[in-house]
């Protein structure tokens, strides 16, 4: 059951954001983020309230008396994010010419929709930008040692480029584009929606279809996400922690499904058994950690991993055997 509220402003660049948290706070940066851009015309801003335990609309009530000139509010029953993303795609403004992605938790840099509007209007479809942690060393492209000499430049002061080469494991095994640095031509991608059976990694299935369909697609070398720390399913988790083995269930269901999802990519396969591997061995790990503190095996997620990966055993085996004589850690 959907509840919509219809924004007033008409723009050709709509914000999707998904919206679910515990605290107002995460919101109000990421609205504030949008309102701070330069350059470009007032985007609409379209948020899809997944039952949030914090209502937005109470946040924009409170933080943001003018939301109903800009801001079109839809709640909904709980879906998950790739949910509430294709509820907001399902739902966008006929006057959309651009789609904006920004997650409730991360902030953008205020010429971020400048660069991309400026590299679209280049006749590129599909546009992405570098991003960073608070507590990282370095931002992303800098950690996958992205060239930029084996790319084209489009604007060098901006540091603006377009893409150059095959995007398969850039996307899928070092994770460049994340989710809220991402704007698109919405006609070059009218019907792609995320995988809604995936809990983790659904936006890469998005990123790659996308990819593979348009025909340019460039990016910006600066820091234009900062990311938060607000729910966020796929993060956290310490080592030997239950949720760390949640994390990992949900990252196998996802180099499970990969192969069915792209038939055609003959070099995925590999991929996707290297990274089954490394879970595996993490699993294994994990295990032996706890087993090591004498805590609780973490029974629920040990059946539901089996039925996925019944090899962990000979993992778990190997390890064992390593380790015998000597003592254990991780």
């Amino acid at each position: 059951m959907l509840n919509g509220e219809r924004a007033t402003s008409h723009s050709d660049l709509t914000v999707v954001i998904p919206f679910y948290q515990r605290t107002p706070e995460p919101l109000v940066r990421a609205v504030s983020s949008i309102k701070a851009q330069q350059g470009v015309n007032s985007p609409h801003v379209l948020i899809v309230d997944d039952e949030s335990p914090w209502s937005a609309r109470s946040i924009l009530d409170d933080h943001f008396p003018d939301h109903e000139s800009f801001i079109q509010l839809i709640e909904q029953k709980n879906k998950g994010a790739a949910g509430a993303r294709n509820t907001a795609l399902d739902h966008l403004p006929e006057s959309t010419r651009y789609v904006a992605f920004l997650d409730s938790d991360d902030e953008w840099t205020p010429n971020h929709l400048d660069h991309a509007l400026r590299v679209l209007s280049q006749g590129y479809d599909f546009f992405f930008s570098n991003y960073q942690r608070s507590d990282w060393p370095q931002d992303r492209f800098s950690q996958m040692k992205l060239n930029l000499q084996s790319h084209r430049c489009l604007d060098a002061e901006r540091q603006l480029y377009g893409f150059v080469g095959d995007v398969l494991l850039p996307v899928m095994g070092q994770q460049m584009i994340k989710t809220s640095s991402v704007v698109y031509r919405r006609t070059a991608l009218p019907e792609i929606r995320f995988p809604e059976h995936l809990t983790l990694g659904e936006d890469d299935v998005f990123w790659l279809k996308a990819l593979r369909r348009v025909s340019l697609a460039g990016f910006c070398f600066q820091v234009e996400v900062e990311m938060g720390e607000g729910v966020n399913i796929s993060q956290g988790g310490g080592w030997g922690e239950l949720r760390s083995f949640k994390l990992m269930l949900e990252n196998l269901q996802k180099w499970r499904s990969l192969p069915q999802l792209f038939p055609d990519e003959v070099a995925l396969p590999e991929l996707c058994r290297e990274n089954i591997q490394r879970i595996r061995q993490d699993f294994v790990a994990g295990l032996l950690h706890r087993l090591r503190r004498r805590e609780g095996l973490p029974m629920e997620y040990w059946a539901r991993y089996t039925r996925l990966d019944p090899f962990w055993f000979s993992t778990l085996l190997s390890q064992i055997l390593k380790k015998l004589g000597g003592s254990y850690d991780r």
